[in-house]
């Protein structure tokens, strides 16, 4: 059963997911957009907890990593909020800190040890801090920033972003 106490926020998922009952038909689709894994020399995953399943699903869709390494770190709250992503992701956790605008997750993208040459990177949770990791890794790191995919799911104060 669905704890509907753990929605936040008041966007259209949110309002659904305190809405939604036991035996309510909901409708699924297939992935749209551009939010997808690309051939790559190596893949960085970066963003925070509603990132998660979107990463999940990736990571798995790439199949045996040994031919293309993942790099990921995500940022959750407390490790209860941690969901199974494979391979071994730098986690960090906030513990009550807000997670918009989030110094400590370009922080620890700052300190991965990362092949020379840029990958592809997968960027996704609440928008300024995707801006700031992305910044990162143009400025810092050398990357181009066609390399980037980013997916902002959320900010303070906005609705409709995803």
């Amino acid at each position: 059963m669905f704890d509907h106490a753990g929605a936040h926020g008041d966007g259209p998922g949110a309002r659904w997911a305190r809405n939604v009952r036991e035996g309510d038909a909901v409708h699924l689709l297939k992935p749209r957009g551009t939010f997808v894994t690309r051939p790559s020399s190596y893949h960085l995953f970066v963003g925070d907890e509603t990132a998660q399943v979107a990463f999940g699903a990736m990571i798995r869709g790439l199949g045996n990593t040994r031919d293309t390494p993942v790099h990921s770190v995500i940022e959750v709250d407390t490790p209860e909020d941690r969901l199974d992503i494979p391979g071994t992701p730098t986690w960090l956790h906030r513990h009550g800190r807000p997670a918009a605008n989030s110094a400590p997750l370009v922080a620890g993208v700052a300190a991965l040890s990362l092949p020379s040459t840029p990958g592809t990177a997968y960027l996704a949770g609440e928008a300024r801090t995707i801006q700031l990791v992305r910044a990162h890794l143009v400025r810092d790191r050398g990357w181009n920033h066609r390399d980037i995919i980013t997916k902002p799911f959320w900010t303070p104060g906005k609705t409709g972003m995803e």
